[in-house]
């Protein structure tokens, strides 16, 4: 064997040597909690952590509107991952989540879900269309917004925090009917496409349909009612007051904190148990 040969060989081994523990690591950092892969129909499937709540289940009066699994969104179609309606969380952001319910039933008022852990292969769905020319649901999601700024703007990002399990998108209903807002009228027609609906439902006006990708969606944005103002702040206060902090670009969306897995993004799919 020549000097050459055996100095080459001499450095992959110190190299591989080297890396080795930083390896041991990530596959560790990625069983984080025990979870597993199993083979499905040749695919790969990751198992959901016994850590994650279906969070229903901890108070069946919290209402869920899961859209991604449905074509009630800014796509048109159900999203990857999205197998059934169901809102899972991290426990610890599951359990903060029913104790912002609970002190609002207390005003005559409870939580909705949109959406709450996101697999990363959704994020990735999401992802592939904006690359696309396909804006079916323009008019409804982002009628002031150029496809071809839903990036630069943060409205798609190529991760999301949902994946990290302490995230989650919500509303407000009302306890009581109120026939008064049930029948009322939208201020605008920017993305209001499901006003009469919601209103009837007995969810809250905040001044914009949920996922809308516009200015109008900043929690603070001057440009609403009063009640639309209103409701977002009563919605900001409830949900800081556990521990959720809000991106305030989008009055529905709340992290959190401390986030139990700040650095891991999961994509188990979204089943029913």
């Amino acid at each position: 064997m020549g000097l050459v040969t055996k100095v080459i060989r001499y450095l992959g081994l110190l190299l591989w040597w080297l890396l080795l523990p930083e390896a041991i690591a990530s596959v560790e950092s990625d069983n984080l909690e025990g979870i597993r892969s199993e083979t499905v129909g040749g695919d790969i499937q990751p198992e959901r952590p016994k850590s994650f709540q279906r969070v229903t289940r901890l108070d069946s009066s919290i209402r869920s509107d899961m859209r991604y699994a449905s074509d009630q969104n800014f796509v048109g179609r159900p999203i990857a991952g999205y197998l059934a309606p169901v809102c899972y969380l991290a426990n610890p952001a599951a359990l903060a989540l029913v104790e912002v319910h609970q002190g609002l039933l207390a005003q005559g008022y409870g939580l909705i879900v949109f959406d709450c852990y996101r697999p990363e292969r959704a994020t990735n769905d999401f992802v592939q269309w904006a690359l696309t020319r396909e804006a079916a649901q323009k008019t409804h999601y982002f009628p002031r917004t150029d496809k071809s700024e839903l990036f630069a703007k943060g409205y798609i990002a190529r991760h999301s925090g949902h994946s990290r399990g302490a995230t989650v998108d919500v509303g407000l209903y009302r306890l009581q009917f109120d026939p008064a807002a049930a029948s009322g009228k939208a201020s605008n027609g920017v993305c209001r496409r499901r006003f009469a609906e919601d209103r009837a439902a007995g969810l809250l006006d905040f001044g914009s349909d949920y996922d809308c990708f516009d200015r109008l969606s900043q929690t603070a944005h001057p440009d609403l009612s009063e009640v639309a103002k209103q409701n977002r702040q009563r919605l900001v206060n409830a949900m800081a007051a556990k521990g959720f902090v809000n991106y305030d670009q989008e009055w529905w969306h709340f992290t959190f904190q401390p986030e139990p897995y700040p650095t891991v993004y999961f994509d188990f799919p979204i089943t029913e148990d």
